[in-house]
């Protein structure tokens, strides 16, 4: 039988939205880790089929390293932003931990994402591992930059360095987070950090 319909070419399903998939990747890779998430299992949490990921995504190591990126320009650049907003230091300062302890004190996704993907074992781990520390140089550079300008309006003491102070921040805000991890209480950590700024910012 001869027939005048063609074939629809392969592609995405009608309706696919990428960005809602990296979301839902991100949840997912955030709760079960790398190892506890299949293909599978995200193509059918929004309604597509695995192949469909594949040609959109790549390989699920890859999809994982999306997922990262996602994970920073969804949960960390909003913070970030309302940091370098905020005029007054130790209002930014502890908002930006505050945000960061909320985050990560999520009863089903504990901790930080990108964290745990550049500990784990996937085939783009070393491509992660380096996403995660460029990010956290960046963000230490920013930090950094912020406390300088407040030393030298005299609202901050000229010890510790600008740079000492925002890699204090950064280790401080990773330790809160496996804190998270590891199942503290939300009320303990941000009783925690309100308790640390005053350690940051001298005073």
């Amino acid at each position: 039988m001869v027939t005048n319909i063609a074939k629809r070419a392969p592609g995405r399903p009608k309706g696919f939205i990428p960005d809602e998939a990296l979301d839902r990747a991100v949840e997912m890779f955030w709760e079960h880790g790398y190892e506890g998430v299949d293909v599978d299992r995200i193509a059918r949490a929004v309604n597509v089929t695995k192949p469909a990921i594949y040609r959109t995504f790549g390989d699920k190591s890859t999809l994982l390293l999306k997922a990262v990126e996602r994970y920073a320009i969804t949960y960390v650049a909003p913070r970030m932003a309302a940091f370098e907003a905020e005029p007054d230091i130790h209002k930014a300062v502890t908002g930006f931990c505050e945000a960061t302890v909320n985050a990560a004190s999520d009863e089903a996704r504990g901790g930080c994402m990108m964290a745990a993907a550049a500990l784990g074992q996937s085939e783009r781990v070393t491509e992660i591992r380096s996403y995660v520390a460029k990010g956290l140089t960046a963000t230490a550079d920013i930090f950094a930059k912020r406390f300088e300008k407040e030393m030298k309006a005299g609202r901050l003491t000229r010890t510790p360095s600008a740079k000492v102070r925002s890699r204090a921040l950064v280790d401080l805000l990773q330790g809160l987070q496996l804190r998270a991890k590891v199942g503290i209480a939300r009320e303990q950590l941000l009783q925690d950090v309100r308790s640390y700024v005053p350690l940051i910012l001298g005073g």
